[in-house]
């Protein structure tokens, strides 16, 4: 008989507050983390192209050894103090030898890229020595690895690298180990942090990149007509999952129940979106079955909403595909509104945002939503944060490539 997987701890980073209580209050007030960078030099770029959702007050040292803090790259730093928040918030400890039953997966898209191997590709052109632990630092799996290090997590680790959907894959690969006995615990999330020059310049190339001449806070704006492309980000998100019978017996504070996952692929183009949504409702209907429930069943979608205009449009039209009639009284909102695309991160903040929801009874808004978009015609949840009955949630998430992954939360019983 499979276990119930519940998520009992929470942890965040985010370009609009580290932890929790922080970020929640933010979101709740529709306050916007979008604005020019202070971590590179953004001069060579165009002028519209110069906003970001950066994480703005966060220390290192507060959550690593002083050595460590100095060498790892800042998506580990980011791994390890969402992991800790979400340890702690658990309140779950590995005493009695039981850290071999405790997984780690920590997904990722540009892993170190940006802020560890960049710097020192910099340095190797100019003629200057190369950081010694390089190597060690910029792949994917380095944030989990320092993750397992800094908890003493000794169980299987994994590193999903599957971009826009790696936060979600990693949240339903832990999930389903702790439904089939296969560990007693799993931290599972993800961190990105892409922000450079460089790679704003290369979402610019592409076309995916906001160019907006506006005031900052208002750049991203997910499924209004205005909207003219994303807000690149960084941050964190991990959980804490166990299984619900030992978590209750501990007394351990229980978010939201994992119910069903899904997942698809267009397998089309790497940039184009498919407008039909057919992917995007295929993953829905899967994590539906997965979850034995149906489309009436669903409170509230927490949108991937990266205000691309094809993006937006094409997930709209995959919510209709997949709940019909039904597609125009739910409440859907995307959190990018306020954080921009953090890539990998961004679906395992959508968890958070959700398991908070359902704690609390409450929507966050789609800020920035003025004009409304014949194509995008649903209810964003306009700029304000809404009090509604929130027990089932529908996550969704989609990276660029065209793969689509849908999460089902539920609350508590």
């Amino acid at each position: 008989m499979k276990r119930q997987p519940v998520i009992t701890g929470l942890g965040i980073v985010s370009p609009i507050g580290v932890g929790v209580d922080k970020f929640w209050a933010s979101a709740l007030a529709g306050r916007s983390g979008i604005g020019h960078p202070t971590l590179f030099d953004c001069s060579k770029l165009p002028s519209d192209c110069r906003l970001v959702g950066e994480v703005r007050d966060f220390n290192a040292r507060q959550w690593m050894p002083g050595p460590t803090a100095k060498v790892a790259g800042r998506f580990s730093q980011f791994a390890v103090a969402a992991a800790k928040m979400a340890l702690g918030d658990s309140q779950l400890s590995f005493a009695g030898g039981s850290s071999g039953e405790v997984l780690v997966s920590v997904g990722s898209s540009m892993s170190g890229l940006v802020d560890v191997e960049h710097s020192n590709f910099l340095a190797f052109l100019h003629g200057e020595d190369m950081r010694p632990w390089t190597v060690l630092e910029y792949p994917g799996h380095a944030a989990t690895s320092h993750v397992a290090i800094s908890v003493g997590a000794r169980g299987q680790t994994a590193s999903p690298a599957t971009a826009c959907v790696a936060g979600l894959d990693a949240i339903s690969w832990g999930a389903e180990k702790v439904a089939n006995a296969k560990a007693s615990a799993v931290l599972a999330g993800a961190t990105e942090t892409p922000l450079s020059a460089a790679s704003m310049e290369a979402f610019r190339a592409l076309g995916a990149l906001a160019t907006w001449q506006g005031p900052p806070a208002e750049a991203s704006r997910p499924f209004d007509k205005l909207r003219c492309g994303l807000v690149l980000a960084e941050g964190a998100a991990i959980l804490t999952i166990e299984d619900e019978e030992v978590a209750r017996a501990r007394g351990a504070p229980i978010y939201a129940r994992v119910l069903g996952y899904g997942s698809a692929t267009e397998g089309t183009h790497m940039r184009n979106v498919d407008a039909t949504g057919e992917s995007a409702a295929r993953a829905i209907l899967m994590a539906l079955n997965a979850a034995g429930l149906t489309t009436r069943d669903i409170d509230y979608i927490c949108a991937h909403g990266n205000s691309l205009v094809d993006y937006d449009a094409s997930e709209t039209a995959g919510i209709k595909l997949a709940f019909g009639d039904r597609a125009w009284s739910l409440a859907i909102s995307s959190i990018k509104s306020m954080c921009g695309q953090a890539l990998a991160a961004s679906g395992a903040m959508q968890v958070v945002a959700s398991c908070l929801a359902i704690r609390d009874s409450i929507v966050p808004p789609t800020i920035n939503y003025s004009v409304r978009d014949p194509v995008c015609d649903l209810d964003y949840v306009p700029n304000i944060a809404r009090p509604a009955r929130v027990r089932t949630v529908l996550i969704h998430a989609q990276s660029i490539g065209g793969s689509h992954a849908a999460l089902i939360l539920g609350a508590p019983c």
